[in-house]
């Protein structure tokens, strides 16, 4: 189990760190968000704020309700305009190059798969939890926040039983890297409940069904 000083931090969706801005997509669940650097803002992320797997969120509010649209770090791409905007690339050859064509300087960018929607409460946390594809289409220029961990078990927790049923739907979008982000995302889930929480076996079993599934198609995880 993680440390408790790092499992359990702050739940407020109002003061996450902000990981970057949506630039363009690939389609309605796989979206491209340029990281944000020094000059962009106060307190830009951390590497390890945005590495891969990592939960993040984006604000939405529909018909006067709020809501945050959950998504997950799946990939990223270097870009350097001086050397014809091509970079390391961590997802498959066949898989859209997601690299704005206004790109002027180097950056970072991070390829975002949805997961799911929920509505922030009062209290700036979240509620109903739901892993269906999000029916909304996010903006040019969203604001994308590190999620963080409290409010990730809460996405994932249904009656006080976790759940992954974006499971399918991420490894399309995430293609050769879908298996990987699954199961950094079930790691993740893991460190932040007690060893002896009844959910650590409902995790097993998605991982083992995962990796199963990813030898049968390619090879071993």
């Amino acid at each position: 189990m993680t440390d408790s000083s790092t499992a359990t931090d702050d739940a407020d969706v109002d003061s996450c760190v902000r990981i970057g801005s949506i630039v363009s997509s690939n389609s309605h669940l796989d979206y491209v968000v340029e990281v944000y650097k020094e000059r962009d803002c106060e307190r830009p992320p951390k590497l390890h704020e945005r590495e891969f797997g990592q939960p993040v969120f984006i604000k939405k509010t529909v018909d006067g309700t709020e809501h945050v649209v959950m998504g997950v770090i799946y990939d990223t791409q270097l870009v350097d305009p001086d050397q014809g905007r091509t970079g390391p690339r961590l997802a498959q050859d066949d898989q859209a190059q997601f690299t704005p064509g206004y790109i002027e300087e180097r950056t970072t960018l991070a390829g975002v798969a949805l997961l799911g929607t929920a509505v922030i409460t009062e209290d700036r946390s979240i509620a109903d939890p739901s892993h269906q594809m999000p029916r909304w289409t996010l903006e040019v220029d969203d604001t994308v926040f590190h999620c963080p961990n409290e409010v990730t078990v809460a996405f994932h927790t249904v009656d006080d039983q976790i759940q992954l049923a974006y499971v399918d739907r991420l490894i399309d979008v995430a293609g050769d890297l879908g298996a990987e982000v699954v199961v950094a995302l079930i790691e993740r889930l893991r460190g932040m409940l007690p060893d002896d929480d009844p959910n650590q076996r409902v995790l097993d079993v998605v991982e083992q069904n995962v990796k199963w599934q990813a030898r049968q198609r390619r090879g071993v995880v």
